[in-house]
């Protein structure tokens, strides 16, 4: 198969792939064709002006008089016959799709004599190292996520404590939940050129659901899990960042947990390298747990411990390759990836910490450069 040739039908707004290959923000799918090493995107009468001026591919062609030749060939309508009679045009016949190809669109194309076969991998493994330039966007991202950290870590420690143990709106003196903390969050990110998405803000037991993004009233003296993970505006690149606080007094025993944390951290940063392989930095952050006495495994029929990965890969797709986990992955210079161990027991809540750093020869970059401090007075 010419692996020359490859087909992309996406909206660049919501696939980070078509996002990489064209370089411009389109909100409706769109068609793009590599033929011997050039690009070519075939956008409609509403978007190829903008293309032409902002777009990173080879060659932008109006759309329309190739959906007059799908038409003239008998295809079917639509964005599949429009691709088909480029390709045609262009002499290709065997096509390489990305894993998430449309299946209407693979069988269409298949149906007119096309082979198509998706890649076994990533469709561009490139995006794994990052450029300069995808670095810096990485870096502001990075940095609006800090500055939204600090806003929310601000406002904890302007609330009061009522007689009840809830926390207290630093202005309205009203019962203080989740959603206020979120939204304080996120009004910060969209000022700041940043889309929030799904922002936690989990206190108490619904810290010990690592994915549970939050609800409620927050309670003092209980772990309170903030995980921000905004995505830039203009050129789509994710910042990621965690902290755990607890407005109050910690009990002995989550700042025990915390500390494990912390520690663990620590050892995932000084290993973090090229050459290295992600899944040795995990085990060795599992065998510290369990020398702290924190094992992982299953309880009363739910996950405890630590559960997930050490870390994943950022860049335009908020969870990419490489990967720091049970699987082997060999990091490399270039590379950005998250550095996030946490312990989750339901009696105990949870405790995360999550930086993202870019990995270097003989060590790595740390991007957040943030305190990490338990206890908010």
């Amino acid at each position: 198969m010419n692996s020359e040739t490859k087909l992309i039908i996406a909206a660049s707004e919501t696939c980070a792939d078509m996002l990489y290959a064209s370089g411009i923000f389109v909100p409706d799918p769109f068609i793009a064709i590599c033929i011997n090493h050039t690009w070519h995107g075939l956008f409609s009468p509403l978007e190829v002006g903008r293309a032409k001026k902002t777009s990173r591919l080879d060659c932008i062609h109006l759309d329309e008089p190739w959906r007059e030749k799908a038409s003239q060939q008998d295809l079917s309508p639509g964005l599949a016959a429009t691709a088909a009679a480029f390709l045609r045009e262009h002499g290709a016949s065997k096509i390489l799709v990305p894993m998430d190809f449309p299946l209407a669109f693979a069988d269409q194309l298949r149906s007119w004599n096309f082979t198509v076969a998706c890649t076994p991998g990533d469709f561009f493994p490139e995006r794994a190292v990052k450029e300069n330039h995808e670095i810096q966007q990485l870096r502001r991202a990075v940095r609006i996520t800090r500055q939204s950290m600090r806003q929310v870590q601000n406002f904890l420690g302007e609330a009061g404590i009522g007689r009840d143990g809830i926390l207290r709106h630093p202005l309205k003196k009203t019962r203080l939940k989740s959603e206020h903390v979120r939204s304080v969050i996120e009004t910060f990110l969209i000022a700041h050129g940043a889309r929030p998405s799904h922002t936690i803000v989990a206190c108490g037991r619904q810290t010990a659901d690592p994915h549970n993004t939050g609800h409620g009233f927050l309670q003092a003296n209980q772990p309170i899990i903030i995980d921000i993970f905004p995505r830039l505006t203009d050129t789509g690149y994710w910042g990621d960042m965690t902290r755990t606080f607890v407005k109050g007094k910690a009990s002995p025993g989550l700042k025990k947990l915390y500390q494990s944390v912390r520690e663990a951290q620590d050892i995932g940063l000084n290993r973090v390298a090229a050459g290295v392989n992600g899944a040795d930095v995990h085990k060795a952050i599992l065998t510290h747990f369990e020398s702290r006495g924190f094992p992982t495994g299953a309880r009363n029929g739910k996950q405890v411990g630590f559960f997930h990965g050490t870390g994943h890969g950022l860049g335009l797709d908020i969870h990419e390759n490489p990967r720091i986990s049970t699987q082997e992955s060999l990091l490399q210079a270039g590379h950005v990836v998250t550095v996030e161990p946490g312990l989750y027991y339901p009696d105990l809540g949870g405790v995360r910490l999550e930086d993202v750093v870019v990995v270097q020869e003989g060590g790595c970059e740390n991007l957040t450069r943030y305190p990490r401090r338990l206890e908010i007075a």
